[in-house]
């Protein structure tokens, strides 16, 4: 398992792009970002990447905040053939795409590999 602080706390009143995470073995994993200010607008979403480089937008991993919020994202993306979610790219990172107010933004990973089979009954 990963903990990570991707982002301590910062401004909030400007985009941001984060460095980049080598998922490995992370097979699922989330992200909370805890903006808090006033009227801080903007939205936030992860994206991923195969040679982190060239990043898109992970589908159905984006939040639109119209106010102080405690955004949490998990991120199961694919589903391998025993039906267990799985992340199916190398890296991940997010983007805040700030609109207005002003605030503060910090923001945390966890990310967990794929647990053995085990014989437990």
């Amino acid at each position: 398992m990963i903990d990570k602080t991707l982002t301590p706390t910062v401004s909030a009143v400007a985009d941001i792009t984060s460095g980049k995470i080598d998922l490995g073995d992370i097979r699922h994993y989330s992200v909370q970002a805890v903006i808090s200010g006033s009227d801080v607008a903007g939205t936030f979403k992860l994206q991923k990447s195969n040679d982190g480089v060239n990043f898109n937008d992970i589908v159905n991993a984006s939040v639109a905040v119209t106010n102080s919020a405690d955004v949490f994202i998990d991120v199961p993306t694919a589903t391998n053939a025993a039906g267990i979610p799985e992340a199916s790219y190398r890296y991940m990172r997010y983007y805040w795409d700030y609109t207005s107010g002003t605030g503060n933004i910090t923001v945390t990973f966890c990310g967990k590999s794929r647990l053995p089979k085990t014989n437990l009954r």
